[in-house]
């Protein structure tokens, strides 16, 4: 019996392990998306990471292992919004700066004042556009994926992309919107 224990628990210990590194920088870039600061969305990814293994057993595969962590994810995020600590913090003034890329140097200089102004400004969208949007172009998750990650219909995400994308698209016209 405790050898079994040990066995599975060998297993579990892998599976958590191909976990992090296969969606690690989806799970932190999303904190981020809510907590706007770097060390807040690591420490956020390492309880969700955590949760995650505790409740490997609750994991029912009903969607895939990104949807499930990055709902774990959103949530955890939320909750700690509502914090009393964190209503206290200071934010990065300078969004995504610290976030790693695959990308070479040479493609990150051209491309990285363009990308910083644009997530600068899905930075002040409200957060229920923000999320969704971070959700679809930078994790490329499907609307049905998004739905089930965040706890609304599909109509809601589709909703939400319009209304982020029109208000988005206002503020780098130059346009008041929020």
């Amino acid at each position: 019996m405790e050898e079994d224990k040990h066995a599975s628990s060998e297993a579990d210990v892998r599976f958590l392990e191909e976990w992090m590194n296969a969606f690690g920088a989806d799970v932190i870039h999303l904190a981020y998306t809510y907590v706007n600061n770097y060390h807040l969305a690591q420490d956020i990814a390492q309880d969700v990471f955590l949760r995650a293994f505790k409740n490997m057993d609750q994991y029912r595969g009903e969607g895939s292992v990104k949807t499930w962590l990055l709902a774990i994810t959103a949530n955890r995020a939320k909750d700690h919004l509502r914090s009393w600590a964190f209503r206290h913090e200071l934010q990065d003034p300078d969004p995504l700066e610290n976030v790693s890329s695959v990308e070479t140097p040479e493609t990150q200089v051209v491309e990285r004042l363009v990308r910083d102004e644009l997530w600068r400004t899905v930075f002040q969208l409200p957060l229920k556009y923000r999320e969704v949007l971070v959700l679809y172009y930078r994790q490329e998750l499907s609307q049905r994926d998004i739905a089930q990650a965040l706890g609304i219909t599909e109509e809601s995400v589709r909703t939400r992309l319009h209304r982020g994308r029109q208000q988005l698209r206002k503020l780098l016209e130059g346009g008041d919107t929020l």
